[in-house]
């Protein structure tokens, strides 16, 4: 089984080369963030973990973690987001363990992983491959403002607390560039799935 790891900025298209991926090469896809928010759902151990960390303030009315509200809070301050970080992603991966030996066992040929922090947290010794999704600032802030609405300044203080692109190019097995159309990526992803 090819085990690949997806990684980037946000508003690098990310998304786009998942679907392909999912739709078009047959891949198991697995999102890192998608998969925290069952670990943290109201009974799950993470739960409780969010809320000795950050209070009470973090629920909705059904009791369930708010994720806007504790996105407003961690993206404001590097602690608690730091924190954060270290009492989730342990538990991620573990779980993402748990998923590759269950998809090896049923035959699968391409197993992925997306996350923002894939290189951060270790991935590299779980995954063959890193592949990082370029595109330049200006057209992920220009996607941000159109598909999610963010204002310039907002889209400019998360993308400042991210990597840089450099660190990416470093640490990546494979770069991307994301910037044309959907047809392009395609084949690019296509290239790539077949170089081994």
């Amino acid at each position: 089984m090819r085990i690949i790891g997806i990684t980037g900025g946000i508003g690098s298209g990310k998304s786009a080369v998942l679907n392909i991926l999912k739709n078009e090469y047959n891949a198991k896809v697995y999102e890192a963030d998608k998969l925290v928010h069952d670990l943290i759902k109201k009974g799950m151990p993470l739960y409780e973990s969010y809320i000795s960390l950050l209070g009470k303030d973090i629920l909705d009315a059904d009791q369930e973690l708010d994720h806007k509200k504790i996105a407003g809070i961690v993206f404001l301050d590097k602690e608690k987001l730091a924190a954060l970080n270290d009492l989730v992603h342990p538990s991620v991966k573990e779980y993402i363990l748990s998923l590759i030996k269950k998809e090896k066992q049923n035959g699968t040929k391409v197993f992925v992983i997306e996350a923002a922090l894939l290189i951060q947290d270790g991935y590299k010794k779980i995954c063959d491959e890193i592949w990082f999704i370029h595109v330049p600032k200006k057209v992920r802030i220009e996607r941000l403002i159109e598909s999610r609405g963010y204002t310039r300044e907002k889209c400019e203080t998360i993308i400042n607390k991210q990597p840089s692109s450099s660190y990416f190019y470093k640490n990546a097995d494979h770069v991307i560039e994301n910037d044309e159309n959907f047809i392009e990526l395609s084949e690019k992803i296509g290239d790539l799935l077949q170089k081994s």
